[in-house]
Formats: C-alpha cells, sequence, structure tokens
C-alpha cells in the first residue's frame, strides 16, 4: 500500500505546484502588453479574463492601440457588454471620435452595443460634444439607442449637474421619462439628502418638469427605501406632482412590504391623491398574492380609506365572480 500513498502525495505536490502557478500574482509588464489581452479574451474564467482585460486597459494608449484592435475585433461577437464599455472607456481618454467611428465601422451585430460604449464613454467624458457628434446620426433606432447610452455616460460622470438642465429642454414624453430615471438612480448613490437637493434645485419654471423630477425621484428611492420615501412625501401632499408620486410610492413599497405600505396609505389625508395610491398599492399587492392582499381587505373595518382597494375587487370579480362582486360591494363605506 505505500506505493499508493507515494502516488497520492506526488499527485498533491504537482497540484499544489499547478496551482501555485495558476494563482501567483502575474507581472505588470506582462499585464500591459497586447500578449496579455490576447489571452484574456481566450480565457474562458470570467474572473481571470476581467483581471486580464482591464489591466491592460489601464495602459491603453494611441501607441498599442492599433494592436489592441487587431487582437480585439476577431472576438467582437462574442465581446460582453461592459467589456465594450471598459474598452470605449480607455480610448476615449484620447479619442472619443475615435472610438465612436470605429464603432459605427463594426459589422451591424455588434454596432448597436459597440456605439452604445463608446457614446456612454464619450458621454462620460465629454457630454456636449458628444451630444453635437450624434445629432450627426441619420439612423433613427441606432440614434434614439445610443442617445440613451450617451445620458448615462453623463448621469455617472463628473459633469452630471449639467445633465438635469440638458433633460429639461426635451419634451415631455417617455424619452425624458426614462432619461430622468436614469438621472435619479445616479444621484440616489449619494443618499435621500441629494435627491431631494435636486428637486429643490430645479426651476419652477416649467412648472412640470420640476413636478416630473419630483415623482421620479420619489420613485426611485421608494424602490431603494420606502419609509424615508414615504417620510418625504408627508412633508410634501400638498405639491405639484404629488398624486403621481403618491402612486409610484404606492407600487414600489407594496412590492416589499405590502402590509405596512397599506397602513401608512390609508392614513393619509382623505383626497384624490390618497385614494389613487390606496387602489394601486392594493392591486399591486394583490397581483403578486392575492391571498394575503384579501385577507387583509377583510379584516380592515369598513371605512372610507379602503375603499379603493374594495371597488378594485368589485370591478374585478364583476363579469366573473358577480355574487363576491356584490358582497364587496356591501361593503364600501361611502
Amino acid at each position: 500500500m505505500k506505493w499508493i500513498a507515494a502516488i497520492f502525495v506526488a499527485l498533491a505536490l504537482a497540484l499544489g505546484f499547478w496551482l501555485g502557478r495558476a494563482t501567483a500574482p502575474v507581472p505588470e509588464s506582462e499585464l500591459a502588453s497586447v500578449d496579455s489581452f490576447r489571452r484574456a479574451l481566450e480565457d474562458p474564467d470570467w474572473l481571470t479574463r476581467s483581471y486580464r482585460f482591464s489591466s491592460f486597459l489601464v495602459g491603453l494608449n494611441p501607441e498599442n492601440l492599433p494592436e489592441a484592435l487587431e487582437v480585439l475585433e476577431p472576438q467582437l461577437p462574442w465581446l460582453l457588454t461592459d467589456e465594450f464599455r471598459a474598452f470605449m472607456l480607455a480610448w476615449s481618454r484620447f479619442d472619443p471620435r475615435g472610438a465612436f467611428e470605429q464603432a459605427r465601422s463594426w459589422p451591424l451585430q455588434v454596432r448597436r452595443n459597440a456605439g452604445g460604449a463608446a457614446m456612454y464613454a464619450w458621454g462620460f467624458r465629454n457630454p456636449l460634444e458628444a451630444v453635437r457628434e450624434l445629432s450627426a446620426v441619420e439612423d433613427g433606432d441606432l440614434k434614439e439607442f445610443w442617445a440613451a447610452r450617451l445620458l448615462a455616460g453623463w448621469a455617472h460622470g463628473e459633469y452630471r449637474d449639467s445633465a438635469s438642465e440638458y433633460i429639461a429642454k426635451l419634451p415631455d414624453g417617455s424619452t425624458r421619462e426614462a432619461y430622468l430615471a436614469i438621472l435619479a438612480w445616479e444621484i440616489s448613490k449619494e443618499g435621500p439628502e441629494a435627491l431631494v437637493r435636486w428637486v429643490e434645485s430645479v426651476p419652477d419654471d416649467p412648472p412640470r418638469f420640476k413636478e416630473a423630477v419630483f415623482i421620479k425621484s420619489v420613485g426611485t428611492l421608494a424602490g431603494i427605501d420606502a419609509p424615508v420615501a414615504a417620510r418625504w412625501m408627508e412633508d410634501n401632499l400638498d405639491r405639484g406632482g404629488a398624486g403621481e408620486a403618491l402612486i409610484a410610492l404606492a407600487g414600489a413599497w407594496a412590492t416589499s412590504d405590502p402590509l405596512t405600505a397599506m397602513g401608512w396609505l390609508t392614513g393619509l389625508p382623505a383626497g384624490r391623491n390618497r385614494d389613487g395610491a390606496v387602489r394601486t398599492g392594493f392591486r399591486v399587492w394583490f397581483n403578486h398574492s392575492p391571498n394575503d392582499a384579501e385577507r387583509w381587505l377583510r379584516s380592515a373595518s369598513p371605512e372610507r380609506a379602503v375603499d379603493p382597494a374594495v371597488r378594485f375587487l368589485v370591478e374585478l370579480s364583476r363579469e366573473e365572480k358577480p355574487a363576491a362582486s356584490r358582497w364587496w360591494a356591501a361593503r364600501l363605506a361611502g
């Protein structure tokens, strides 16, 4: 049996030697080489691939860019979105226009993501220059997608404060709403106070934009910390956009803690704003946990505060369960 033990010892030593080589720190000089970049793109291990990939890009410059592109381009179909973004962020430090032009020259199947990454990087570095460049793009679908990526980079970069002014000049609609969501998410990383400061810094004219910023900020905060968003709302129940902001809060809070949400919502002062929020909160709760939502409503005392939830069930069951619809209708307080 001694020979078996000797074999195990030899295997353990070999494995230890291999692991030592595999996990030993890679010299910085090797990581900066194009060969290391090539090895990164061929590496099936996402951890070591990402390490080598980003380590090389730290030193990307006009001199080694041509070789890097020669290595990168055969791998374009398999490149991840985050890898496109990292490459373009590195390139944009010295030539953002060249990065964007190169992305637009690549095959159609990667052009959308590559161009989006280039616009993200350019928006991060110099958003107003990127906006001017993007205005010349004729393809409407690509332009719309790239503009959103530009705004995402802008909101994430050092020129974020000017992004709000840019969005304010856009026409009211889904695009502006989407951009506000991106900007609100970035600002929320600095805490609730940052969102409050943003809302209060927006000029009162046009009023609809200030309301939109408030609504989006409350909705964003509600998805992160609903009780904090609720305390903010308590001091702003009469401001412009309060009704829509309450609905956004109700929907987000009912997803994470519906019981607490409904208790807070039904305790608000009477009015249309409360009714819309109560209905929304209950509807969201019922959609993902109907038994729990209905059990709560059955146990609630009939009162005007819960009527919007009751009306929701009256309308929902009217066609298929008319008897249940009549039972709920009888519970309406007013």
